[in-house]
């Protein structure tokens, strides 16, 4: 908590986004969590790759620790690592999460919690399924908090079958990240104050003591969200999912920009330099950057097209019924 107050910086690591580290010094003087052990913690993050990963443990007692796993930050590395989620079977975040899990917690006594929320839930259900069955035995549970899936190849694999009754998937009713790409395990749904993708930040949550406050269905929009992403990802073969994320992010890097906030500042400039690399593609790229991009917006439009369809049939129903 000192060290927060002092610089808002966590020791091996980079700045955290408001209001975390006010959170952070609000949990560490509470009775419930103040004397919750940290260790093991680690960070890294490679542009050239591009890799984004990080973990550390909360020990609650000397045999209870929750194994975590960070989401992607603001760092465009990391959302390039997420898009290749979409065409390959492991990303090397997913492989790190396997090793720190087999490294670290096989040396704890006791029981284990795995998890993390967005791409931090990816990585816990990935590592659980990924270790041995010594280590397997010890988790109690995998919690994935509004994770993204797998291709379907991990969810056919042994380990995720033996882990798979153990997958504690929570969403917020307007989910949109934790819908993407396969999943073989049920979900809960939980109470948001936000809607659509702002529904995704876990400090919008609804929370009653130590549970959640659940819903009963996901709404409407994102139901017709989902269906617009997976109708839009079928109509992709994956080289054109790997040909679609590196022609993107080449554009978005020739603004300079290393971060998702870079690319608010000084608009006119980058997209003055994101135009100029997009114009010096090949023919080809550019096409399939071009139709890529307009074939999602076009599936989201017939989506919301048939959704309005829908919703005045049912009104006529109830009206002449």
């Amino acid at each position: 908590a000192a060290l927060l107050k002092s610089d808002n910086r966590l020791e091996q690591g980079g700045v955290l986004m408001p209001p975390y580290p006010e959170l952070l010094i609000k949990a560490a003087e509470t009775d419930r969590f103040r004397d919750v052990l940290l260790s093991c913690y680690v960070s890294r993050m490679d542009e050239t790759i591009p890799n984004q990963f990080a973990a550390v443990i909360f020990s609650l007692s000397t045999r209870e620790h929750y194994v975590a796993f960070r989401g992607t930050d603001d760092n465009l590395a990391g959302w390039k690592e997420d898009f290749l989620m979409s065409f390959k079977d492991a990303v090397l975040a997913q492989k790190q999460a396997a090793a720190y899990l087999s490294k670290y917690a096989a040396k704890l006594p006791g029981r284990i919690y795995v998890g993390g929320h967005s791409k931090g839930g990816n990585l816990a259900v990935f590592a659980a399924s990924h270790t041995t069955d010594r280590l397997r035995s010890k988790i109690a549970a995998i919690c994935n908090n509004d994770g993204p899936g797998f291709q379907t190849a991990l969810l056919k694999s042994d380990g995720y079958s033996k882990i798979e009754s153990r997958i504690r998937t929570v969403i917020p009713k307007s989910s949109v990240i934790g819908l993407l790409l396969e999943h073989g395990e049920d979900y809960k749904i939980v109470a948001s104050t936000e809607n659509g993708i702002l529904s995704h930040n876990p400090l919008t949550w609804g929370v009653i003591g130590a549970s959640f406050v659940h819903e009963k269905e996901l709404s409407k929009s994102s139901r017709k969200i989902n269906e617009a992403l997976r109708a839009w990802l079928s109509g992709l073969t994956l080289p054109e999912r790997e040909q679609f994320t590196e022609a993107l992010f080449d554009v978005i890097r020739a603004s300079g920009a290393q971060t998702l906030s870079d690319l608010t500042k000084e608009r006119l400039v980058i997209i003055d330099a994101m135009i100029k690399k997009y114009l010096s593609l090949d023919r080809e790229t550019r096409r399939l950057l071009r139709d890529t991009v307009i074939n999602f917006f076009s599936i989201r439009q017939k989506v919301l097209h048939a959704s309005i369809g829908e919703s005045i049939g049912t009104l006529l129903g109830k009206q002449t019924s």
